[in-house]
């Protein structure tokens, strides 16, 4: 495949995302494509009320920036791109979540994730 083939396999998967992120991730393809044109989505979703991508080929650069994004996605409403803040229900589901959107739901106290960034070496390395 080419590096706008995979740009364009990358931006097809933006429909797996809750609306108000779908411009955050169309940007984060295109900032991943302009350094590092190999890399490949292999899922993205909503996870614990923040935006995740994951790569088949990867780059510590790639990295930063999918980073700096899920970062981005917990101050963004996944429903219309307002400002947000990570919050949950009583029964511990965690979404961000602008004031319009937060029916049901309370600024989170703390996050529940804990970042771990494990790399495996490619067989040539």
């Amino acid at each position: 495949m080419t590096d706008s083939e995979i740009l364009a396999e990358n931006l097809s998967r933006v429909i797996e995302l809750p609306e108000g992120w779908q411009d955050l991730y169309r940007q984060l393809m295109l900032d991943i494509s302009a350094i590092d044109g190999r890399a490949r989505v292999v899922d993205t979703k909503e996870k614990f009320g923040e935006m995740r991508v994951y790569l088949k080929e990867y780059s510590e650069l790639a990295f930063a920036l999918i980073d700096a994004a899920n970062a981005r996605s917990r101050s963004i409403c996944q429903v219309c791109a307002a400002p947000a803040v990570l919050s949950r229900t009583k029964d511990g589901f965690y979404a961000t979540v602008c004031s319009s959107h937060s029916n049901g739901f309370l600024p989170a106290d703390f996050s529940p994730l804990r970042h771990v960034r494990m790399v495996v070496p490619k067989a040539d390395q």
